[in-house]
């Protein structure tokens, strides 16, 4: 209600100053060619600033009047009536700047939302539905310079839930399509049959990667190294595929591999012996690494299957195991634990106590209702709850837990639906193992 009162408050300024905008007339002496061409860097300008799509009548009102200046300029008309059709493209540009600043306050979510598909390339890689979703942008800012509050508030927050849409769906083709292209190919070459395991492998790395994606679409580092990690399996399987088909057996993915490693071990003798050494340490680097890495594989499988899904979400996160507590909630601007969230508590605890010399931090997350500091109290309060009732219940060797308060300022979903406030509404448990 505050924000259409103040949405309601400042559209009577814009509209109500006039019935159509001033024209502020140029004197007989202006360069009717010189302002002409401050007049189109302006409009370019406004342009970058999105005034094109945040008041779209406006700003072709005042294309409108550009483009009769020029073709008056080019006709040799009298400078007067140049200079007036440039007057009337002005006061119409300040028209719409004055709207487009109006839109992105009472749309930032939407116009915040549009910028990162944008970033994604998803205006490019997911064109059709971007410019659907664009075209219903439109006529929601349309709704707003008509002074049509309710739609414009209304469908504000189903369009960001669109955009956000899209924007996911191209991060994803950006990182995934290349190993889903990959198994394609190993597939139809025979990788059921000559390669199972690898397959699995590369479908898992998939997988995980695409869970990943859909809670950590920002996370720039973890994603290049999901990247890396899933691409290079994906390759690994087809090079698998190819070798063991080649030996013309169903059984014959074990003697790739080895003829594999045994390449690998013949490559490592060759060259001086202080490159041998250094290639023995690091093959027993790798050994370590690819160690670690399975038991932290096994221990994510064995977190995964502790919690049914509407209990948590696990995720791994490089050497990083993440817990969602979908089945924690608290009472409404509360952080007091319940009864009925020992039981939850009990399989994190359970899950922790495989994790002994790792770094642990409870993070609280809320949505946005209410203040920033209010929330940041409240988020952290939360996450203390929670770390308190894992200290006072650690089992064998004590757990270095931190507790942290984000607030409101990482969602997961939009804050404008009851959906999305929910969604955001959450505590995250992060386990780190030690590298």
């Amino acid at each position: 209600m505050k924000n259409q009162v103040i949405l309601l408050f400042t559209l009577f300024i814009v509209i109500n100053c006039s019935s159509g905008p001033v024209y502020q007339e140029y004197p007989d002496t202006a360069s009717p060619t010189e302002e002409l061409a401050s007049l189109e860097r302006d409009m370019r300008e406004a342009k970058k600033s999105q005034a094109d799509i945040l008041s779209p009548h406006n700003y072709a009102e005042a294309q409108d009047a550009l483009d009769d200046a020029r073709e008056s300029i080019e006709d040799q008309k009298p400078a007067k009536k140049s200079l007036h059709s440039i007057a009337k493209s002005r006061a119409y540009l300040k028209r719409s700047l004055n709207f487009t600043s109006l839109s992105r306050t009472n749309l930032y979510e939407v116009v915040s939302a549009r910028d990162q598909a944008i970033k994604a390339n998803a205006h490019n890689l997911e064109k059709n539905d971007f410019e659907k979703a664009d075209r219903e942008l439109l006529s929601i800012t349309r709704d707003i310079e008509k002074n049509q509050l309710n739609s414009a508030i209304k469908d504000g927050a189903k369009l960001q839930e669109k955009y956000l849409e899209i924007e996911l769906t191209t991060i994803k083709k950006n990182n995934l399509d290349k190993s889903r292209e990959l198994i394609e190919v190993a597939e139809k070459e025979g990788a059921k049959d000559h390669a199972p395991r690898s397959l699995a492998i590369a479908k898992k790395n998939v997988a995980d990667f695409d869970a990943f994606l859909t809670a950590n679409r920002h996370n720039e580092n973890e994603i290049r190294r999901y990247l890396i990690t899933t691409e290079n399996s994906a390759n690994h399987l087809l090079k698998i595929t190819r070798d063991a088909k080649a030996g013309n057996s169903l059984t014959s993915e074990d003697m790739a591999l080895k003829f594999e490693d045994e390449q690998g071990l013949v490559a490592a003798k060759q060259g001086q012996l202080d490159q041998s050494q250094q290639k023995i340490k690091n093959l027993s680097t790798q050994n370590t690494t690819l160690e670690k890495e399975r038991v932290l594989n096994a221990r994510y499988e064995a977190a995964r299957k502790e919690f049914n899904s509407d209990e948590a979400e696990v995720y791994k996160q490089g050497n990083t195991l993440a817990i969602r507590l979908k089945g924690l909630e608290f009472p409404v601007s509360q952080s007091e634990l319940r009864g009925e969230n020992y039981a939850l508590l009990a399989k994190v605890q359970k899950v922790l106590s495989e994790f002994d010399r790792s770094k642990i931090v409870i993070e609280g997350h809320t949505d946005s209702v209410g203040g920033k500091e209010a929330n940041e109290t409240l988020s952290f309060n939360r996450a203390e709850a929670v770390r308190k009732y894992l200290v006072s219940n650690q089992r064998g060797q004590p757990l270095d837990i931190e507790a942290v308060g984000h607030g409101y300022q990482k969602p997961l979903g939009s804050n404008r639906t009851a959906e999305g406030r929910a969604q955001n509404r959450r505590v995250d448990v992060l386990i780190t193992s030690p590298n």
